[in-house]
């Protein structure tokens, strides 16, 4: 008992409760989902994957940022390795090889990835002097080996989502605007080539946004299900496991990619209302640490962890909503996927960690901060 209540001691409640929360309606959706697929064992799934990842967030909060930051090169090798190893040995599932299994579990490598980067882009980042220095070069490649591993899965919503924490982490370095502005229009000029391509079925799931029906049964079908959904929902919901679109399986990827979509059926605006303000909490909170860290690695961990969660959170939902080309990204601490939960359970481990180490300083801080 007293070893578990050290591990409870000094938690950031403000980050805590809003996670708890989060993780408690991605359980009754997923519940919903694995009745309506005839899989319970889904649900029993995913109630370990959400017992572990408090297992990980305690652990990781107990333990110094530095020693974890010292680490990240040999965790980057490590998924690295796990990575290229998935298109060797990796299981096939609808034509995609992302995962390799262990037996009783499949891991998903390309999610343990996005962690590692945004940790070794910590370490690495403050090194940096001049864009001239060679570690830009080592950070290129740390960025650009995994991606290109990654579009050979395929999976190129995942390969995509590595770089976002990167821009923003150099941004917070202050790297000057100009640099985006030369990297944006350059992306820009490159896009009817980046256009050419991608695969036949991409350039149909974009297209899709715009107009869903003129492919209903293909490229469509997904948004336009989703949509039908959310919209059934309305205010209070149909009722826990009685939504129509998701319980009688029109609805595909109910589980993963569309579990907002289950929520919003069965549990109407409010459910989702509700959800997107514990979402908003979390994300706050974790933005708010910013105020508080004193070193540069710190700041730059903090910032691509909350990056990170806002963009997937941002995709999920506007993918849901019809707004967004279908892409395999789930809905952090919702949707089912053990891979995904201990990857940003770790985060929020890590962010804990730093919150521990401050928290004592942290009223004088803040009102050091409310002064300037």
């Amino acid at each position: 008992m007293r070893f578990l209540g050290e591990l409870f001691k000094g938690l950031d409640w403000l980050l805590v409760l809003p996670l708890l929360g989060i993780q408690i309606f991605g359980a009754l959706g997923v519940y919903s989902a694995s009745m309506s697929e005839g899989m319970p064992f889904i649900f029993k799934k995913h109630l370990l994957y959400i017992a572990l990842s408090w297992l990980i967030i305690l652990l990781l909060s107990r333990e110094k940022f530095r020693n974890t930051l010292d680490l990240s090169l040999y965790v980057y090798l490590f998924t690295l390795f796990l990575l290229v190893l998935v298109l060797v040995m990796g299981k096939e599932v609808y034509g995609a090889k992302r995962w390799l299994s262990l037996g009783f579990i499949n891991v998903q490598p390309s999610e343990f990835m996005k962690l590692s980067l945004v940790l070794l882009s910590a370490y690495l980042i403050p090194h940096i002097k001049t864009l001239r220095d060679r570690k830009v070069l080592l950070l290129f490649f740390s960025f650009s080996t995994p991606a290109v591993v990654t579009l050979k899965q395929p999976d190129l919503g995942t390969a995509a989502t590595y770089f976002v924490p990167l821009v923003v982490m150099l941004f917070v370095r202050g790297i000057r605007f100009r640099y985006f502005a030369m990297a944006g229009l350059l992306l820009l000029i490159l896009s009817p080539l980046i256009w050419n391509m991608l695969k036949d079925y991409q350039r149909k799931r974009i297209l899709a946004v715009i107009d869903p029906y003129s492919d209903y049964s293909g490229s469509g079908y997904q948004l336009i299900q989703s949509v039908i959904a959310i919209g059934s929902g309305g205010i209070s919901g149909k009722g826990l496991t009685k939504g129509t679109q998701s319980q009688l399986m029109f609805l595909p990827e109910s589980h993963t990619d569309f579990i907002f979509s289950v929520i919003g059926e069965e549990l109407g605006f409010l459910g989702t209302f509700l959800l997107s303000l514990l979402i908003f909490l979390l994300l706050l909170r974790i933005l708010s640490y910013l105020r508080f860290t004193l070193i540069s690695s710190e700041s730059l961990f903090v910032a691509g962890v909350f990056s990170l969660l806002l963009f997937q959170y941002a995709v999920n939902i506007l993918m849901t909503l019809g707004l967004f080309p279908v892409v395999g990204i789930p809905l952090p601490f919702v949707s089912f996927g053990g891979s995904s939960m201990l990857t940003f359970s770790a985060a929020i481990g890590i962010l804990l960690s730093i919150y521990r180490e401050y928290r004592h300083a942290l009223p004088l801080l803040m009102r050091e901060v409310n002064y300037e």
